[in-house]
């Protein structure tokens, strides 16, 4: 393993394995194989309309980075915009320009018809939203998937 920060206190190994499909990110478990309860998971499904759609609303990170996994099952192209916020009492994202405690990071990431994309993010929210729309015409069955740790 390479260590990515020199100091003894601040040690910080891999995080990332190559794998047959890709890179992923290294999970941490404990006896009994479950999982670390550190690690932030949630999917959904939803079909994208020209309208802004909640792909995943509101998970609580915080403070861990991680990733969004968009499969774009439909025959429209979309675009997703991740949404976050900071505010303890910060309710539910409920659209653009309607939630003050809500804000886009970022840019739109476009995914094309049948495509798959990754959207890795390292820096700290306490909440994250994602959110997609299309150019008018739906997109069935879009299937996003949020890995934190």
């Amino acid at each position: 393993m390479m260590a990515l920060r020199d100091s003894a206190s601040g040690r910080e190994y891999d995080k990332f394995v190559n794998t047959d499909d890709g890179t992923a990110l290294r999970v941490a478990t404990v006896a009994g194989g479950s999982v670390s309860s550190n690690l932030v998971t949630a999917s959904g499904t939803q079909d994208v309309s020209g309208s802004e759609t909640v792909l995943l609303n509101k998970q609580t990170l915080s403070g861990k980075t991680g990733s969004w996994f968009v499969y774009n099952a439909g025959a429209q192209e979309i675009d997703v915009q991740m949404q976050c916020a900071y505010a303890s009492g910060s309710g539910v994202f409920v659209g653009a320009g309607t939630n003050n405690d809500w804000d886009q990071v970022g840019s739109n990431q476009t995914i094309a018809a049948g495509a798959t994309k990754h959207i890795p993010f390292n820096n700290v929210y306490n909440f994250v939203a994602l959110t997609a729309n299309t150019g008018g015409v739906t997109s069935s069955g879009v299937i996003a998937v949020l890995y934190a740790l």
